[in-house]
């Protein structure tokens, strides 16, 4: 089968990866990792050509300029496009005698590389080379006694070596290296442990995910729980980096335990009231920045959407879950009065002054709502509903409009079989119409033509209070962004309610008049007919 690749770039490639020159390579490097093409759709197609034909020798290569290029630059940049064109496609190419030589060499690369951050390239390389070995049902004993005697030692750059790599075990080669460590258990344990209360951020973060990677070791020991502190150990070291202002790395910390639930949610189940309760803490405290409290939410909805921790979490107590859903409408508050919204030329549109807080905290919420049920959620939801609309700021009311349209999507057949429920969202939805604040009348319009049972209930049961309404609205609202709104209401209402219903309304033939004047007039008129 005839090549992709020209016979004069195979022979280009050839001759760069076969030359004991690195100018060449050095230079490809530069292209690679720029911006300016076309060099770097062309460096691209020539690692693709050396991968294809000549993968034993770019492996090597690449290997020589980590190994042996003076400048930190150049090494980190080999790395990565090792890491790049996948170790998985180039390790079986070589030979045994290769295979045996390039372990040997990269174990000392770890010991002797000085650039932090070449070295935790080399231990995603590292890891990965581990995985294809074990694939092909070949050990690296060599391996597991290094991570053993650098996690142990007094330098924090073999700790840190040692970590990296654990953390960056391919999910397949994790059991593998467990079973390889259970001799070592305890000191292995006891290291992590330490590695978690260090006052060393990067060596601490790395220790998470070093305890993601092991956890089917420390979970499945018999005779004590060694899971226990560890976890312990993780949350203690969570609020200290917090507490030290280091949110950049909490994140990251976070960033694992969302790791754990994904892969061991069962582990959980003993400490997930306590876990809840912590992480609320957070999104509680006044100086954790957005990032963060993102982060945390994410964790908790992973929490609640785990098949094995679901039965817990819709189990929590009244007021754990109050506190869960009141942060998520804390969310709901990142929002601008922006001039950009009331520019009807604007590209945002409607979305201006929504930041991604925001956007977050709508989806959050929608997902919390299918995750925990809507017999669980619909009291406390409409609870909060309530309280927000009777605020005097109109980021609240706004909240609670926006609230109501999440959770009318998952719980409407509930909200129309309580009719005091049903009475209380229309007269209040019908008040926001008048809403001193025109993004919640926007808001409260909107909502009346969202698809749910909920707003077809309203409309049957309430239509003629809610035509006289949007009747009004039309005659007064300025705002063309919220008029627009008004019609879609409008449009959506005489699409779902009977016309003979509509006709009992003594105003129906002005209305019809003033919304055919509308832009959008004549759609709703044509639904009539």
């Amino acid at each position: 089968m005839e090549s992709e690749f020209s016979k004069e770039l195979q022979t280009q490639a050839y001759g760069i990866l076969s030359s004991n020159d690195v100018q060449p390579l050095e230079t490809l490097f530069s292209h690679v990792f720029g911006s300016q093409e076309p060099q770097r759709s062309q460096a691209y197609t020539f690692l693709q050509c050396c991968k294809k034909h000549f993968p034993h020798l770019l492996f090597i290569k690449l290997f020589f300029l980590i190994r042996c290029s003076p400048m930190a630059d150049n090494r980190s940049r080999s790395a990565l496009v090792l890491r790049y064109v996948k170790i998985c496609d180039l390790w079986p190419n070589l030979s045994l005698i290769a295979q045996n030589s390039m372990k040997t060499h990269f174990l000392v690369c770890l010991q002797e590389e000085v650039s932090l951050p070449t070295l935790r390239l080399l231990c995603g390389i590292v890891s990965e080379m581990g995985s294809e070995i074990s694939k092909a049902g070949n050990e690296w004993p060599e391996l597991i006694e290094y991570l053993l005697n650098s996690i142990q030692s007094d330098s924090e750059k073999f700790q840190q070596s040692a970590l990296w790599v654990l953390a960056y075990l391919p999910k397949g080669y994790r059991p593998v290296v467990c079973e390889a460590l259970v001799p070592s258990l305890e000191p292995l344990h006891s290291a992590i442990l330490q590695a978690l209360n260090s006052p060393n951020a990067d060596i601490q973060v790395t220790a998470f995910g070093a305890v993601v990677s092991l956890i089917g070791l420390f979970s499945n020991a018999n005779g004590r729980n060694w899971f226990n502190d560890l976890l312990r150990a993780m949350m203690v070291g969570l609020f200290n980096l917090l507490s030290h202002l280091k949110e950049e790395y909490a994140c990251a910390a976070v960033n694992e335990l969302i790791m754990l639930v994904m892969d061991e949610p069962q582990i959980l189940k003993p400490y997930l009231n306590h876990l809840v309760l912590d992480m609320l803490n957070v999104l509680e405290c006044q100086k954790v920045t957005d990032e963060t409290k993102l982060f945390v939410g994410k964790f908790l909805l992973a929490m609640a959407e785990a098949t094995d921790l679901v039965p817990m979490m819709r189990e929590l107590p009244h007021g754990t879950m109050l506190r869960l859903l009141k942060t998520s409408m804390q969310l709901l508050l990142s929002i601008k009065d922006d001039n950009a919204w009331y520019n009807m030329e604007s590209e945002q549109g409607e979305n201006a002054g929504k930041m991604d807080v925001y956007k977050y905290g709508i989806l959050n919420l929608r997902k919390l709502s299918t995750a925990l049920g809507e017999k669980r959620i619909l009291p406390i939801c409409f609870e909060l509903f309530l309280g927000h609309m009777e605020a005097t700021e109109w980021k609240k009311r706004h909240a609670g409009i926006s609230l109501l349209a999440v959770i009318a999507e998952e719980c409407s057949d509930e909200m129309v079989m309580r009719k005091d429920c049903l009475d209380q969202v229309t007269a209040i939805i019908l008040k926001s119409f008048k809403d001193p604040h025109p993004r919640v009348c926007w808001a409260a319009f909107n909502f009346m033509h969202q698809p749910t049972n909920l707003v077809q209930a309203m409309q049957i049961l309430y239509h003629l209070r809610i035509v006289y309404a949007l009747n009004a609205a039309l005659d007064q609202q300025r705002n063309p962004r919220v008029k627009e709104q008004v019609v879609s209401a409008l449009q959506y209402l005489l699409k779902n309610v009977p016309s003979d219903s509509l006709r009992m309304h003594t105003d129906l033939d002005t209305l019809l008049w003033k919304l055919q004047k509308e832009p959008q007039g004549s759609a709703a008129l044509s639904t009539m007919w």
